[in-house]
């Protein structure tokens, strides 16, 4: 694969106790989930909002989300909201991409809430989520 083909590779997450892995967030580039995970980082510098450990462990294969994992995404999303991006991700403006993508309020909130209700239908349902290649996931047979 080459590094045009892996930046158009897009990803997902899943539901993996479900039949037919049902997908629970929009399918997005690697560049754009990272670019929260930039952001949730630089807001932590600030702002102890929430163990970087809740907020990063959705990432594990077969993730089964703790009580604690949606709740410190919604105090994530509160940080988003109420904060100035452009401001706080000023370090990322040499990348013009990176910063453009982790100051995009909107994307991030909309990104930010489909991670959380994720975490909520694993934690709720008891059912284990997957970040997975979204290629993987629509080639599956029907």
């Amino acid at each position: 694969m080459t590094q045009d083909d892996n930046r158009d590779l897009k990803f997902v997450l899943i539901c993996i106790d479900e039949p037919l892995y049902p997908i629970l967030s929009n399918e997005r580039t690697e560049n754009t989930w990272n670019s929260v995970d930039d952001l949730i980082r630089i807001l932590l510098k600030d702002s102890k909002f929430a163990s970087d450990t809740d907020l990063f462990a959705w990432r594990k294969p077969a993730h089964l989300a703790s009580a604690r994992e949606p709740y410190a995404w919604r105090a994530a999303i509160e940080e988003i909201k109420s904060s100035d991006l452009t401001a706080k991700c000023e370090e990322l403006s040499a990348d013009d991409e990176r910063f453009v993508l982790t100051t995009d309020k909107p994307a991030m909130l909309k990104i930010a809430g489909e991670i959380t209700n994720s975490l909520f239908h694993s934690y709720t349902s008891r059912h284990r989520i997957s970040f997975v290649p979204f290629q993987s996931v629509s080639k599956l047979p029907s």
